[in-house]
């Protein structure tokens, strides 16, 4: 039951995260902050392009939708196994 409750926390936040990223990536590829090349290096360093930034946000969403899947199963297969 601990990692049922555990695994959906982990689901919203890495569903939260990955749809910051996504929202981060569209945002330096319109240039609305600043231009491409310094947006990119300010808000993230480690990708070579807002591609990468969406590309890891959109890998975070399928995480969050797999592990909410199992979690939902987890949290299905414990109540019908419950004693009354």
């Amino acid at each position: 039951m601990l990692y049922t409750h555990v695994g959906r926390i982990v689901v919203v936040l890495a569903l939260i995260f990955g749809i910051l990223e996504i929202v981060l990536g569209l945002a330096i590829a319109n240039e609305m902050l600043l231009p491409y090349q310094a947006e990119l290096a300010r808000y993230a360093p480690w990708a070579r392009s807002s591609g990468e930034v969406i590309t890891r946000g959109l890998y975070h969403v399928v995480f969050a939708i797999a592990l909410g899947i199992l979690t939902e199963i987890s949290r299905n297969l414990r109540a019908t196994t419950e004693p009354i």
